[in-house]
């Protein structure tokens, strides 16, 4: 290689390495200008206040912000009571927001008012913490002045008298009265004459007289007899209700009363009802047929079942009353009894 070939050294160092050192203590620089912008390791307390302008009374919002490393041990802190002379409404404590740095901030907020005139001084807020090496410090905020005005115009130093009490003039009644009176009264004119109107109803049709005992009584019973009961084996309901037909035979035939009432009880009844002695007897004989089935549980034969069947018709056949006598019967009774006189 020809010594005119070489480069020419550069005075002062290396060649072309002397621009680029400088342009890394410059990026140190300002890394190390940023670092120390957001100070990682720091405790910072910020107060803010939404207004430092208001009148006696009116609402005020204070925010603290407290900065701290994550993992920092931070003392017990509880911004109200450096308030000082104002007066707290409304306190919020909103959740911890991690910050882009790795900090975390917590932030209150706290609704005070101020209820005098004058300069007012919100104080400091001080938030304790232990640092790296254990030893306590504090973080300050900034007092905040604020301003609050008094509700009264210049030159006045009393509050002005409450106003009289508006009088709303009375409203009379009696035209309302009056109306709804007269509204009724058509109402009712109007009703009588619709009614007058209207043609004259069909006489009421005649109540159906109830049905007799004893034939509600034979129908009960020819249902039962229907039910298949007996085939299937079940004596014991059987005979329950062919018992409980007759007992409201027994009722509504002669108004004893049979609810709740034992066999001893019904017969006794029946007696005082002046019952014939025969039909007293079938009854007495029935009631103990059926007692003997539903309590000392005895299964009677299949003709005693219908013994015991007939014997319920017997009793009422006895004691249902007579069948009046057809039209011509009861005259020619008449007239013989007119020809023997």
């Amino acid at each position: 290689m020809n010594r005119s070939s070489r480069p020419k050294p550069v005075p002062g160092g290396t060649p072309g390495r002397r621009p680029a050192l400088g342009a890394a203590i410059l990026s140190l620089a300002l890394l190390g200008g940023a670092a120390t912008d957001q100070a990682p390791g720091e405790v910072r307390l910020e107060l803010g206040a939404d207004r430092t302008a208001v009148t006696v009374g009116d609402p005020i919002t204070l925010t603290v912000r407290l900065t701290h490393p994550r993992g920092a041990r931070l003392l017990p802190f509880n911004p109200e009571r450096f308030i000082g002379d104002l007066t707290l409404l409304e306190r919020t404590n909103l959740p911890p927001r991690s910050l882009p740095d790795g900090r975390v901030e917590e932030t209150w907020t706290m609704r005070v008012a101020v209820y005098r005139p004058g300069a007012v001084t919100v104080p400091a807020f001080e938030a304790g913490y232990a640092d790296a090496s254990g030893k306590e410090a504090k973080a300050t905020s900034p007092p905040i002045t604020l301003r609050v005005d008094s509700v009264l115009s210049p030159g006045e130093t009393h509050p002005a008298d409450i106003k009289k009490q508006v009088e709303m003039p009375e409203r009379r009644l009696w035209p309302f009265v009056l109306a709804g009176i007269l509204l009724a009264g058509a109402l009712a004119w109007f009703w009588l004459r619709r009614r007058r109107r209207r043609p004259a109803e069909a006489a009421a049709a005649p109540a159906v007289p109830p049905r007799p005992p004893h034939e509600v009584a034979y129908a009960e019973l020819e249902r039962l007899l229907s039910s298949g009961w007996l085939e299937a084996g079940r004596i014991k309901e059987f005979y329950g209700e062919l018992a409980e037909i007759i007992r409201r035979y027994v009722e509504g035939r002669f108004g004893v009363d049979t609810f709740e009432r034992t066999t001893t009880e019904i017969l006794e009844a029946l007696r005082l009802a002046r019952l014939p002695v025969k039909a007293t007897s079938l009854a007495s004989e029935f009631f103990g047929v059926c007692d003997l089935v539903k309590f000392a549980k005895y299964r009677p034969r299949a003709e005693e079942s219908r013994a015991t069947v007939a014997l319920a018709y017997k009793i009422i056949d006895e004691t249902r009353p007579a069948a009046p006598a057809p039209p011509l019967e009861a005259a020619s009774a008449a007239a013989a009894g007119g020809v023997s006189r």
